[in-house]
């Protein structure tokens, strides 16, 4: 509230994140005139969460300047924003999960959810959790012990004490592996012939099968 003491009088705020302030914006009622209590302020906006500013009103006329008394107040923290990204390093049985995290100034709590399907079902935490700050902070997980030739859903999950926020559903296939292959010991050997042999296993791919054979281990013929 200011006063005028019927003098016409400017008002502001100032405000910051110390008693030093910074930041003076003027209040929606300036200028100020009369002999009454009037009361005055001001709509911030673009403040960061889960911070405490520091305030004062301020009022100036011709008989000089007041301040108010120092005032504080926190603004409250919000859940993180999550930013599920592509997969990378995808091998037959893994991969790292990638995304990106905003924690909005509030220690957040970083974990990826994956699974055969969007219902999920497994979740790891990211190498980087917990994760602070403001900032659009990448955030990865490296999982192992996946099936070959699979395609699997994955989110990156952010949790602080303003909420939970997932990203979007991304998927990745595994890779499909080599073929396991042992050759075995030729039968039916002639003066001009022989059955080659070995074993195949096709490790869930349809894969093609030949010999190589010849006078030296260079073979020359398949």
């Amino acid at each position: 509230t200011v006063n005028a003491n019927d003098a016409s009088t400017t008002v502001t705020f100032e405000y910051g994140l110390t008693a030093g302030y910074g930041t003076t914006v003027t209040a929606t009622q300036s200028p100020v005139t009369g002999t009454a209590d009037t009361a005055v302020s001001i709509a911030l906006t673009s403040l960061t969460p889960n911070t405490t500013y520091h305030y004062r009103v301020k009022g100036v006329n011709d008989g000089g300047t007041t301040n108010g008394g120092d005032l504080t107040f926190t603004t409250p923290a919000v859940a993180p924003t999550a930013t599920s990204n592509a997969a990378s390093g995808i091998s037959t049985t893994g991969a790292t999960l990638n995304g990106t995290i905003n924690a909005n100034n509030a220690s957040t709590t970083v974990t990826f959810e994956y699974g055969p399907t969007t219902a999920y079902g497994t979740t790891v935490t990211a190498a980087q959790s917990p994760v602070t700050g403001t900032a659009d902070t990448p955030v990865s997980a490296a999982i192992a012990g996946l099936t070959p030739i699979t395609t699997y859903h994955y989110r990156v999950v952010g949790q602080n004490s303003g909420g939970t926020a997932n990203g979007l559903d991304q998927s990745f296939t595994t890779l499909t592996p080599p073929p396991t292959v042992t050759s075995n010991a030729a039968t039916n050997v002639s003066s001009t012939g022989a059955t080659l042999n070995g074993t195949v296993n096709a490790n869930d791919a349809s894969t093609t099968v030949s010999f190589e054979y010849g006078m030296t281990n260079a073979y020359g013929a398949t």
